[in-house]
């Protein structure tokens, strides 16, 4: 169904009453966007919520009350507990390797099909599924920022085309070339190229891999559907030992490899906020020797604001709340920490940060 059928499809349901109040509406999706907020911040109970939170944006009688109590009740998911590497360990390094891992879509709340297509709006809560109008899918915005939404049939925005692995390596972790992903910005690469920046010096020297470490997720779970996606990186986060086989995967011998990575990463009407995941591995062993996360939040622009102009707003915010929990991720390793351009030994955390 395109913009025009449906929104002469409005028309006519318009003129029956709902019989259901636009207060109770707003309050009832209030009261669950703030549950999904604090809910989504969990790994593995992402996608139940997910699902849950689409049967909101369906119903016409606002199921959203009954769904509310279950939420609650699956506020207990965490990440794997961190690991804090030896002095010894530490003392023996000196260069480090650094890998992005591949990120997962922004997700934005509400979502912008009601920017670009305002009669949304009005139809949200009738009793047409909207699954007759509009699919979940990973679109690109301009600027290259890979976004999980609802599209329409006609919509402005380009449905992203990500890179697939062969049918013998999609659900195996491997490392692609950067190279492979030209037109699309990846916050983790961003992120990798700060703590590069962090590194340098000070007797340490600190490389930029060529490849970025691809999460093992099948073709068809390549999707909109979050959940896939935060069950990819948990796994990756508590693994103990390394996917990848750095010694034969023809990357410079160095003495550890940081692999870093993001979980939470979302608007919330005009709330930002992100979580980075790192991780230090033995290259010699494939053991992991440290593990630690971080995040935090910042109240900016609405997601128009921050996506506009090819998003270099809303990247900008990604650096500058990326860059202080890099740092916050260094200080918990024992890594050393440049601070306008002077390294020291960090002996408490750099940065004030909400933590699991």
């Amino acid at each position: 169904m395109t913009q025009n059928e449906l929104t002469a499809w409005w028309s006519e349901k318009s003129k029956a009453s709902y019989g259901k109040s636009s207060a109770e509406i707003v309050a009832a999706e209030t009261s669950v966007n703030i549950v999904y907020r604090k809910a989504s911040s969990h790994v593995g109970i992402s996608h139940f919520f997910e699902k849950r939170f689409d049967m909101q944006r369906s119903s016409p009688t606002m199921k959203s009350y009954g769904v509310l109590l279950p939420l609650l009740l699956v506020l207990t998911g965490c990440l794997a507990t961190p690991i804090k590497p030896s002095p010894y360990k530490m003392a023996e390094i000196r260069t480090i390797l650094v890998v992005p891992v591949e990120s997962p879509p922004l997700e934005v709340i509400p979502d912008l099909i009601e920017t670009r297509f305002p009669v949304y709006r009005q139809y949200q809560y009738q009793a047409m599924p909207y699954n007759l109008y509009l699919e979940e899918k990973i679109y690109k915005n301009p600027g290259g920022v890979l976004i999980a939404g609802l599209v329409s049939k006609d919509d402005s925005v380009p449905v992203a085309e990500l890179h697939q692995a062969s049918a013998s390596m999609e659900k195996s972790a491997s490392l692609e070339p950067a190279a492979s992903l030209p037109e699309n910005w990846m916050p983790t690469f961003m992120l990798a190229q700060e703590a590069v920046s962090q590194l340098n010096g000070d007797g340490f020297k600190a490389m930029l891999s060529k490849h970025y470490y691809r999460l093992p997720i099948a073709s068809g779970d390549r999707n909109a559907n979050l959940g896939n996606w935060h069950n990819a990186i948990g796994q990756w986060y508590e693994q103990s030992m390394s996917s990848i086989d750095y010694q034969q995967s023809g990357q410079e011998h160095v003495d550890a490899v940081l692999e870093v990575g993001i979980d939470s990463y979302r608007i919330f009407d005009a709330q930002t906020s992100l979580q980075v995941l790192i991780k230090l591995i033995d290259p010699n062993t494939r053991q992991v020797i440290g593990r630690t996360s971080a995040k935090t939040f910042s109240v900016e622009d609405s997601p128009q604001t921050l996506l506009n102009h090819e998003a270099e707003k809303f990247k900008q915010l990604m650096t500058g709340m990326g860059a202080q929990l890099v740092a916050s991720g260094f200080s918990d390793l024992g890594l050393p920490l440049k601070v306008s351009g002077q390294y020291i030994k960090p002996t408490q955390s750099a940065v004030d940060r909400l933590t699991p």
